[in-house]
């Protein structure tokens, strides 16, 4: 199958080289940037082009792997009657493109991309189309890379969006506030890592409410006060633990009195 790219950016790269790998050509790399652009097609003897109206009607399958505001602009301006048009973000509904192409939808990997990202044969990843004929197109373009695939309408697309920022950014945010803790208190972030392991491991068999553990579950007021204290120099981090403890204490112990933990 013969691909252009719309875009040049982690997700473009990450899915370019996919496909590439996967047997597909890859004829055009649209990028403003016509140095970003280049650089990519470089590695996919591609064509780089920096206009839209430079991208030709030749592919078969084009790739809008922009971020979630420049689709809409993008959708505006090309028109690919016919051809199959996809756009990869999770929080976008597919039917943003139905003025491009009457065969359009959604491909979007369950996982955090970079340009570096390594690749995996069980990528899990979300896909819609607007008809059967398009999901089945999808399927038999992404299936070689992603040995889960799962079918998700807008609503539920859009779902799956909010958990996966309590699932992976969320909890990657607090990983760096936690290492910026460890810098300045000049402790090695790696001892944690077997604990970050273990978790992400258990919670693959077990129930998260199963595995919750410490001092705002115990409802433990000395320790909670003992790390707000602790925080002191860190407000930020203060103030999200206090939220995050609430929030547990809340769950439970829904009749504790959250003013006896001091908090």
């Amino acid at each position: 199958m013969r691909v252009t790219l719309i875009g040049s950016g982690n997700m473009a790269t990450y899915l370019g080289k996919q496909l590439f790998l996967n047997g597909h050509a890859i004829v055009q790399v649209f990028s403003r940037q016509i140095l970003h652009a280049a650089q990519l097609a470089a590695i996919l003897n591609a064509e780089p082009i920096d206009s839209l109206g430079l991208i030709h009607q030749e592919a078969d399958c084009y790739i809008i792997a922009v971020n979630d505001a420049a689709i809409a602009e993008i959708a505006k301006t090309i028109s690919f009657p016919q051809k199959l048009v996809l756009h990869t973000s999770g929080a976008v509904s597919k039917d943003i493109l139905s003025n491009i192409s009457n065969c359009y939808g959604v491909y979007w990997p369950l996982k955090m991309i970079r340009k570096n990202t390594e690749f995996s044969t069980d990528l899990t990843a979300v896909m819609d189309g607007n008809n059967k004929d398009t999901l089945e197109q999808i399927k038999q373009i992404f299936t070689p890379f992603s040995t889960m695939l799962i079918n998700a309408d807008d609503a539920l697309r859009a779902k799956m969006h909010l958990l996966a920022s309590f699932t992976a950014n969320f909890s990657n945010h607090l990983y760096r506030l936690a290492a910026d803790f460890c810098a300045a208190e000049q402790i090695p972030f790696s001892i944690f890592y077997p604990i970050i392991e273990a978790t992400a491991t258990a919670i693959q068999t077990q129930e998260p409410h199963l595995l919750q553990a410490g001092a705002a579950f115990r409802a433990d007021a000395s320790t909670m006060h003992q790390h707000l204290t602790l925080l002191q120099n860190h407000p930020s981090m203060q103030e999200l633990y206090r939220a995050i403890s609430n929030n547990i204490l809340s769950t439970y112990h829904p009749s504790k009195n959250i003013s006896e933990c001091r908090l």
